[in-house]
């Protein structure tokens, strides 16, 4: 596979990104996306509507709307649902690892966890438990850890396996004159903590929870492939590259979408009437 290197950012509910430069890169887009306008192939409207969508290295798509996720191939084919009508409405998914997916309730301050069928293996009654006040944002992280941005403290928090603190950051003030009001945050793959802020832009920071820059992209919906980050704006696809701050832009085959991801020359885009279709690059 072949692709390419651009600009971007991460998400949970508000919308906006990026900026461009043109590079060859690999395994990030099918090689029709080495053009900057593909043409695509119409292969699914789904029947469910979704408040934001992702998908899992596995290629399986998630949609979430409200207290429901709804788990399907990507021929669109239903495989699983998971209601959490009890918790109120999910505030992030994540589905880093198809076998311990994370769903999380800010109401509620819980953390389920739920298998490839997305039956509940594990619950986390309440974060309060872990000395945290207003966890608003939480995360998978590496060896089964966790993330959790809590906004009375200001910080980042890192939780191991066991559930004992191994890493913190420094007051997000600190670093930042402007309010701090992450809306998102994502681990990638080789260790980038990502902080989708709606003031700031992209706040990256190491493994450890170190701060190591800014990123000035505002967007509410990301998607991300090992260290790229993919969303859209003005009926563009844009992507960059966490590290060397490469980046694109892809036209994209309607001009109302709010989200995209992709996998296996497939595109699936979230619209702005919140539909969710599926393309083919041709």
């Amino acid at each position: 596979m072949k692709g390419l290197l651009l600009n971007f950012g991460v998400a949970c509910k508000s919308g906006g990104l990026l900026t461009i430069s043109f590079l060859l890169l690999f395994f990030i887009l099918p090689p029709c996306f080495s053009q900057n306008n593909p043409k695509y192939e119409l292969q699914a409207e789904l029947e469910q509507k979704a408040d934001f969508i992702t998908m899992d290295r596995l290629g399986n798509l998630y949609l979430c709307d409200g207290s429901i996720v709804y788990k399907f191939d990507l021929n669109g084919q239903l495989l699983f649902t998971y209601s959490a009508f009890s918790k109120g409405k999910i505030s992030g998914l994540d589905v880093a690892n198809p076998f311990k997916i994370m769903v999380f309730s800010k109401d509620f301050m819980q953390i389920v966890f739920l298998d490839q069928k997305l039956a509940p293996i594990q619950t986390i009654h309440s974060l309060s438990e872990w000395n945290l006040y207003a966890p608003a944002c939480v995360c998978a992280s590496y060896d089964n850890g966790i993330w959790v941005y809590d906004e009375v403290q200001n910080q980042l928090f890192r939780y191991d396996a066991n559930r004992k603190m191994t890493n913190k950051s420094q007051l997000l003030s600190q670093i930042w004159e402007k309010k701090v009001s992450p809306i998102g945050i994502k681990e990638t793959e080789s260790g980038f903590l990502v902080v989708n802020d709606a003031e700031n832009g992209l706040l990256i920071f190491d493994r450890f929870g170190t701060y190591l820059k800014t990123i000035p992209i505002f967007a509410n919906r990301l998607f991300f492939k090992e260290d790229k980050i993919l969303y859209v704006e003005e009926n563009l696809l844009k992507t960059i590259e966490i590290s060397t701050l490469q980046t694109n832009n892809y036209l994209l085959p309607q001009s109302d979408i709010l989200q995209a991801c992709i996998e296996n020359k497939k595109i699936i885009v979230l619209t702005k009437e919140h539909k969710v279709i599926i393309y083919r690059y041709l």
